[in-house]
């Protein structure tokens, strides 16, 4: 494997698409180079990275994966005598071919003289190394290039280098003029036969029936080649040189290599400069054209990046100007081209064709695939982005089509290669919204009424992308109106259009449905049409709905269902449309236009006609007047009319008509109003009533009628208003950024607004928070929006579309990260300036630093010219280490690791005047702080007031230089300033007062005496108020406890906050949980357990016992898949005495085991025998199911588990789990005392530790040095270093299980260590010292007793390094401590605290404590806990779709029916009967047992608090009040408030599942055969078989038998067959 696997592993969860999920993808450890794909043998995919090479399977799995390097090499083919030493060189891949015909894959890399390896296709371990050289260059500057050619029969490599020779720039240092140095002499193009052993003359060298192989370009410029293709016997390559002004193609007949042409190849990009070829490909199309697409950029300018083809034909048709051989000939013809396609930042292209279109791909810098659908005009359907890399990783390489299955594509990236589709077909809904797309990958499939790639449409219709409408499957029905006509028809024609193939249409079906009152209208049959006859109830119906209303039409064929939509106009109730075409509308919906009354009708007017009068046109007659053009407006001649400007009243002018088809209209005056401005004719009486406009004619409001104009000023001259630029161009998506607009004539409209639009996005974001400032400058809010680049325009009023010169292009940013910080080291006290680089931290508004995670204590972060600086927090602990530092920016929180050192230390300074100048040296002690100049600033005290900064020269390890411009001061003391640490020094003194010390010892000698006569004389006075002061500290300690606990209960919340990640949870398999819930009273490794299978080892067994007693088997078989012998012999069973409770619960589990690939016969079972029971309980019927003492109790409880999985592991699982883990981190935030287990903190008063010391929380730096070889097998990360917070009183076991806790939540439970396996060091000082419960250090009481060491008996400090070593000697302590153990140590609980009635402190350091004082803490730990309980409650009886679990809807159906059956009207008993069935049977063993469906285990302690939350739990479900008063167990007092709550949920719960009615017994038998087909061959469900048939050997005479009245002929002859079975089988080796 991989070394770095499981890293990978982890590393592609953070990388997800946003398009949609990965299909497969592999990260690797280096840079990745090349890749390629094999067809053979099912298709393999290898991928050459540095230093390494893979081949995977085609869904991306890794077969094989070999090193290539690094190696000693260097420039020469030997060492000895190079030009240049050898060093340790990365062999960076530049060639990697596929050679299908010889099945091998040839690489070459930057080693071995540009050498290249031969390897097997089928396993890349198996190669050859090939003497030959220089068949890729060295140097990463010059290019490489090379794909497969082939030429008649044989297969050839194309390969062109650049060259690496004396002239050029690619030539090491020191081997200019060096014979040794092995150098590509020539920029050439050659092809290389493939054909011969690996070794020979002819592999990788000139084929000799190739008479021209080889072609040299001119070595005057420097060329780089990018890519290339082989298409009917001519090659192209395209070539940059360094110095041309153009791009270049290299064409040639492969006949004929050196009668090649080096072509220019021109395209219009925007910008100026040079033109380069970033990528190129070839394109095909369905005729018989060809193209070369090519991604080119002006050199340093990528936003000007665009696609351009160029025709194949065009480069056999340039003149060339012969060259000397092997010169390539020069073309004297430049091919243009215009750009197809511009985008900033493109990097590469592909191209496919698919279905007779077009198909490219463009790869962009930011992470996008955009997908490019081509016309047979070859121009763009509809660009739209198919991939977005959420790490916006550049997309340099060409994707690489899969060529098993070209619905897959590989895209290759800096780290990672993965395997995607080519469309995501199946985000369109609709066959309208699937051929809209206009991608020919994606089509409609018919029956399965979905979008999907032709390939997964299972049956025949598939209606593929082909450019013409109307193909879609849809029902239209006539008339849309019900108008006078329909009145005496009343039927609809149903039909049926689209593209339907061959699909039978007899027989079918048509139904009508009325989609406002969900009836049906009518119904048909159809065949070619439908006639969907009305009712004459329905008619009436009809008549009075709203117009319009939506009707449902649908179409049912024997294996097709057509549903269309579509309004039905009602012109009984219809009236005229508001808009500028009423008359139209009324018309085309069936109705009737009485054109003078400007009304909608059921009938048609006197005129008889259905012709609308409408306006044409408009034109200005003189300046004052205008005529509108009126058609077939006869009728309106007598009809009063007015003209009404841009929809005003106040410019409403009176029409005058000049003949039947003109209207003449005052023009009014405009001020300051738009360039076009609409006009409509109305009705003079009312202003709503406008005649058709369907048009939208229009005026000008200026003189000046040019194009271009958008805005008039007051003189009636055209303004032009233009967006010069706009800051910033580039904002992150999350923020809401303001947009400055810059330009020319800006307030030329009323009010603003911004339009933005990218390729991904479905609809434009508009801003309407703009504001425009002046003639030159708005301001635009911008909304959020994902990341891309974007098209925005400035819009004025009631614009709608983009005028090309208020256009900007803005780009919206996502990817924000800080990935360094310089320097990376700080002192403690902070301050230093640091510089923060990272990707597109110029998009950033503010930026913040913080020691503390969630963005608090922050600190304001500073840009200057986008290069952002931040000074290092403070470290308040004050302990140096490597330490997380948060950068909250742009609504995240990044993390980057900085290291604190001590600060700095000066010591002491000197001062040399040197002519004008103060030279300053500060000593300083050596340290790895990397200080600057800039870091450190040095001032002198100049008078009282200022100071004089001192000029930094020199900073170096010991001593900093510093200079003043100055010589007339007197320094005797000076500042040192880095960052927030300060240090004042004094000067070296001349004044050594020798005598003062001679004086202060007499002195100090006399005080001394003086303060020890007057504490003598106090002493008598003190002691008198010892008491009294003891006294007072009780009362205060009382007072304190108390206002404590009622503060602590007061503002107590959810201070729990859980680490782990949920989507990790360590549940047991299916298997494991079953076996715990059928035997909870077996160990971890019993019998029971034997049932389930192992999926690594089984037994086989033999086959002659397997032969001889199959027969036999096959009876017990039989007679337990008889439903009536089963339940009979279990009713016989029971009634034997010695079939003890253990009997019938293990009877039970086995039985469940044995039919759990058959659970619908188990339920049958089960229902039959919980019949039975509550027939023999009809005496007692609350008391049913409350115990399990029966068979049928223990099964129901299996069956319950089995059917209850699912719901719980996907459901409950995470809310029962975080409160687990809320409890146990609850008790952990306290004391706990290591001898009975009691916590500060808990939920059990049982479990109260009332004995409470003062603690404080510290921070361990945990490190494991556990290096062993079972620990690798093991996969356990031997070397973890993480943090751990302990208390100081916990005892060193207790910090073993809390630094375990951590390690298992990252490896889980299923990997323990033995604690006494384990040792704990810690290191202070440099040293070693080994931590232990009890060593010879620990404190021994008067009583004998010795007190476990706690990590405050060892002084450790916060933020100490422990280390988790092997034991070197056992530990005194026994694995499970006795009695005895217990007896003789304490821990927290001291004997002088085990009563309250010694009230007095021992020597006064114990304070006085009093159990009911810490009541309290049950309180604010069920507080805490009070969301975690909530939600288990809340998620076991909640209902998921609207339904609850089968299971528990059968049980309860079976329930309610027999309560029914036997006419039980009291409501209680069966609200009993399900608690019991349900609560009580199953989800209280789940909470009080969750080892049962977790990896974990369960505490003594947990188990107490578990059974406080299942207590609460079944209260719940309790008929009965509570009546608790202050002697009631805390236990039940602690939850007494919400439980009332909870019934109310409950009661809900079990009332909406008996108004949901009978579960079908089709959807129960799905249901349980759906679950035993998840899990088959899990179980060893013949071995239960037998253990079943041992009971029924063992009670055969009373099984015989049997009950009176009962025919058991066929079931006698059964039990002897089976008794003569487990005869044969004491004689066999069976036990």
């Amino acid at each position: 494997m991989h070394p770095a696997h499981a890293l990978r592993i982890c590393l592609l969860l953070s990388s997800p698409l946003l398009a949609r999920a990965e299909e497969s993808s592999y990260l690797f450890e280096d840079s990745t180079n090349n890749m390629a794909m094999s067809g053979g043998e099912g298709g393999r995919v290898f991928v050459a990275s540095n230093n390494s090479l893979h081949q995977f399977t085609r869904g991306l799995v890794l077969e094989r994966w070999v090193r290539t390097g690094p190696r000693l090499d260097g420039p020469c083919v030997n060492s000895q005598g190079c030009c240049q030493r050898w060093a340790n060189t990365t062999n960076v891949n530049r060639i990697l071919v596929v050679d299908e015909g010889n099945g091998h894959l040839i690489t070459c890399g930057t080693v071995r003289s540009g050498g290249c390896e031969v390897h097997q296709l089928s396993n890349i371990s198996d190669s050859q190394q090939n003497t030959r050289g220089r068949v890729a260059t060295q140097h990463m500057g010059a290019s490489t290039l090379a794909f497969p050619v082939t030429i008649g029969s044989s297969t050839h490599m194309l390969t062109a280098v650049t060259s690496t020779g004396e002239d050029s720039r690619f030539i090491p240092a020191g081997c200019k003029g060096n014979t040794s140095y092995y150098k590509v002499k020539e920029t050439r193009v050659s092809l290389r036969s493939l054909e011969g052993q690996v070794n020979g003359s002819l592999f990788l060298g000139y084929d000799s029936e190739i008479p021209e192989p080889m072609v040299d370009l001119p070595t005057s410029e420097e060329h780089q080649f990018v890519q290339g293709f082989h298409l009917n016997g001519a090659i192209y390559i395209s070539v940059n040189a360094v110095k041309a002004a153009n791009a270049k193609v290299v064409f040639a007949n492969v006949s004929n290599v050196r009668q090649g042409v080096l072509v220019n190849v021109s395209c219009s990009l925007a910008g100026s400069g040079p033109l380069q070829v970033l990528s190129s490909a070839l394109v095909r199309t369905a005729g018989s054209q060809s193209f070369l697409a090519a991604v080119l950029s002006r050199r340093e300018q990528p936003q000007h990046n665009a696609l351009c083809l160029f025709e194949l034909g065009r480069f056999n048709a340039v003149k060339k100007v012969l060259e000397p051989e092997p010169r390539i000939n020069i073309a004297s013809d430049t091919i243009d081209s215009t750009p197809l396609f511009s985008y900033s930042g493109l990097l590469s292209v592909s191209a496919t064709l698919v279905r007779n279109w077009a198909v490219i791909f463009l790869g962009a810098e930011d992470g996008r695939l955009i997908k490019l659908v081509l016309d047979k005009n070859m121009k763009v359907l509809r660009p739209s982005i198919l991939i977005e890399l959420q790490d916006e990783s550049p997309i340099k390489h060409s994707i690489m089509f899969d060529k098993i299955d070209p619905h897959y594509f590989y895209l290759l990236t800096e780290r990672m290669v993965r395997r995607l589709k080519v469309a995501n077909c199946s985000q369109y809904r609709s066959c309208e919204g699937c051929l809209s797309a206009q991608d020919p990958y994606c089509g409609w499939c018919v029956h399965e009424e979905r979008c999907s790639f032709n390939s997964e449409c299972q049956k025949t219709i598939w209606i593929k992308f082909t450019g013409q409408a109307g193909r879609c499957p849809k029902v239209a029905f006539q008339p849309l109106a019900i108008a006078d006509t329909f009145n005496k028809t009343q039927h609809f024609k149903v039909t049926l259009k689209g593209n339907l193939g061959n699909i039978s249409r007899e027989k079918g079906e048509c139904v009508m449905r009325n989609n406002v009152t969900d009836e049906i209208i009518c119904r048909g049959s159809y065949s070619t049409y439908c006639l969907c006859h009305l009712s004459s109830r329905t008619y009436l119906q009809l008549k009075n709905q709203t117009v319009p209303f939506v009707v449902e039409a649908s179409v049912q064929l024997t294996s097709l269902n057509v549903t269309t939509w579509g309004n039905l106009h009602n012109c009984f109730n219809s009236h005229a449309s508001r808009g500028n075409n009423p008359c139209s509308n009324c018309v085309n919906s069936g109705c009737y236009w009485w054109a003078t009354e400007h009304k909608c009708s059921l009938f048609p007017s006197q005129s008889k006609t259905q012709v609308c009068p409408h306006v044409t046109r408009a034109e200005q007659s003189t300046q004052a007047d205008i005529h509108i053009y009126l058609k077939d407006a006869e009728i309106l001649e007598k009809s009063n009319l007015s003209c009404v400007y841009n929809g005003k009243v106040e410019m409403t002018y009176p029409a005058m008509w000049i003949n039947k088809s003109i209207i003449k209209c005052r023009m009014p005056t405009f001020d300051n109003e738009r360039r076009i401005i609409p006009v409509n004719l109305i009705h003079t009486n009312n202003a709503e009533n406008i005649i058709d406009n369907p048009n939208h004619i229009t005026v000008y409001s200026c003189d000046d009628q040019r194009a271009d104009c958008v805005f008039c000023t007051p003189q009636k001259s055209c303004t032009d208003s233009i967006v010069t630029s706009i800051k910033p161009d580039r904002v992150a998506s999350s923020e809401r950024n303001t947009l400055s607009i810059v330009g020319k004539m800006l307030n030329v409209g009323s009010r603003a607004s911004l339009r933005i639009h990218g390729m991904a996005d479905y609809s434009a974001d508009i801003s309407n928070d703009c504001t425009i400032e002046n003639s030159t400058l708005v301001k635009c809010v911008l909304p959020k929006a994902i990341h891309g680049k974007k098209t925005v325009c400035l819009l004025y009023d009631s614009e709608e579309d983009c005028v090309a010169n208020r256009t900007a292009f803005l780009e919206y940013v996502t990817n924000i990260r800080v990935t360094e910080v310089h320097p990376a080291v700080s002192w403690l006290e902070g301050g230093r300036r640091m510089t923060i680089k990272g990707k597109n931290l110029d998009v950033v508004k503010h930026m913040q630093i913080s020691l503390s995670e969630g963005c608090r204590s922050l600190i304001n972060c500073s840009a200057d010219q986008g290069t952002w600086t931040c000074e290092s927090p403070f470290m308040q602990n004050g302990i140096p280490g490597n330490y997380s530092v948060f950068f909250c920016l742009s609504g995240s929180e990044q993390q980057v690791h900085l290291i604190y050192h001590e600060n700095p230390k000066f010591y002491n300074f000197t001062k040399v005047i040197d002519e004008k100048q103060l030279l300053i040296t500060v000593m300083r002690k050596v340290d790895n702080l990397q200080l600057s100049e800039s870091d450190v600033k040095i001032f002198v005290p100049k008078d009282a007031d200022g100071q004089l900064e001192c000029n930094i020269t020199e900073v170096m390890d010991d001593k900093i230089k510093c200079v003043l411009n100055t010589t007339d001061i007197s320094i005797s003391e000076l500042q040192v300033r880095i960052g927030q640490y300060i240090k004042n020094l004094m000067g070296p003194s001349t004044n050594k007062p020798i005598f003062f010390g001679l004086l202060v010892i007499p002195v100090m000698l006399v005080i001394f005496i003086v303060i020890y006569c007057r504490a003598s004389h106090q002493k008598d006075k003190q002691f008198s108020k010892k008491l009294d002061s003891q006294m007072e500290l009780l009362e205060s300690q009382f007072r304190t406890q108390i206002r404590e606990g009622f503060v602590e209960l007061q503002t107590e919340g959810s201070d729990v906050c859980l680490l782990r990640d949920y989507n990790s949870i360590p549940f047991l398999d299916y298997k494991h949980f079953a076996t715990r819930t059928f035997f909870p009273e077996s160990a971890n490794e019993s019998s029971e357990t034997s049932f389930v299978k192992d999926l690594i080892i089984t037994m086989p067994q033999r086959a002659q016992e397997q032969s001889d007693l199959t027969q036999g088997f096959n009876a017990l078989y039989n007679f337990l898949n008889n439903e009536r012998f089963l339940v009979i012999s279990i009713h016989v069973l029971e009634q034997q005495k010695d079939f003890t409770i253990k009997d019938r619960c293990r009877f039970a589990s086995f039985l469940t085991i044995a039919f759990h690939s058959n659970l619908v016969h188990l339920t049958n079972v089960l229902d039959q025998l919980l019949k039975d029971l509550m027939d023999r309980s009809s005496a007692q019927p609350k008391l049913l199911l409350r115990r399990t003492e029966t068979v049928v109790e223990k099964l129901l409880t299996n069956w319950v588990s089995l059917c209850m999985y699912g719901f719980l592991r996907e459901s409950v699982g995470e809310p029962l789990f975080k409160l687990i883990s809320a409890i146990k981190q609850r008790i952990n935030l306290g004391p706990v005392d290591a001898i009975s287990g009691k916590a500060l903190y808990t939920l059990n008063e049982d479990w109260l530790l009332w004995q409470v010391t003062d603690f404080k929380t510290l921070k361990l730096d945990v490190t494991f040095q556990l290096n062993t070889e079972a620990d690798v097998e093991r996969d356990h990360d031997s070397s973890s270093r993480f943090e751990v917070e302990v208390l100081d009183c916990d005892t060193i076991g207790q910090v073993k299980e809390k630094i375990f806790d951590t390690f298992y939540n990252k490896y889980g439970y299923s990997q323990r260590w033995q604690m006494e396996d384990i040792d704990l060091e810690v290191i202070m000082k440099g040293e070693h010292q080994r931590l232990q419960d009890i060593d010879q250090t620990s404190q021994e009481l008067e009583d004998g007793k010795k007190k476990l060491n706690t990590i405050g008996h060892y002084n450790i400090p916060n933020e100490a390094s422990l280390v988790v070593i092997r034991t070197r000697e056992k530990d005194s302590k026994p694995v499970i401590p006795d009695s005895e153990w217990t007896d003789n140590h304490c821990h927290l609980i001291s004997p002088q605290s085990v009563s309250v009635e010694s009230p007095v402190p021992e020597q006064g350091k114990q304070k006085f404590k009093v159990k009911e004082m810490y009541l309290t803490k049950l309180v604010s730990s069920k507080v805490a806990l009070q969301s975690f309980v909530q939600n288990l409650f809340r998620s076991i009886w909640s209902l998921h779709n609207g339904k609850p679990p089968i299971a528990v809807w059968h049980i309860f159906d079976i329930l309610q029916g027999q309560a029914n059956n036997k006419k039980i009207t009291d409501p209680d008993v069966l609200h009993i009967w399900k608690t019991n069935s349900l609560p009580l049977r199953f989800w209280v063993n789940i909470i009080k047992n969750p080892q049962f469906v977790f990896d974990i285990e369960k505490t003594p302690h947990l188990d107490g608090c578990l059974s406080v939350i299942a207590q609460a739990f079944m209260d719940s479900f309790s008929l009965s009040s509570q009546h608790l008063g202050k002697h009631s167990p805390t236990n039940k007092v602690l939850y007494a408030r919400d439980i009332p709550h909870y019934k109310e949920e409950v009661k809900g719960y079990y009332r909406y599942i008996a108004d949901l009615g009978s579960v079908s017994k089709e959807e129960l038998e799905n249901f349980l055969t759906e679950e035993s087909q998840k899990h088959q061959n899990e179980f060893k469900e013949k071995d239960a078989m037998i253990e079943l048939g041992k009971y029924i050997q063992k009670y055969s005479l009373q099984l015989e038998s049997g009950p009176e009245g009962e025919d058991l002929t066929d079931m006698r002859d059964a039990i002897v067959q089976i008794r003569e079975y487990y005869v044969q089988k004491s004689t066999c080796s069976w036990e």
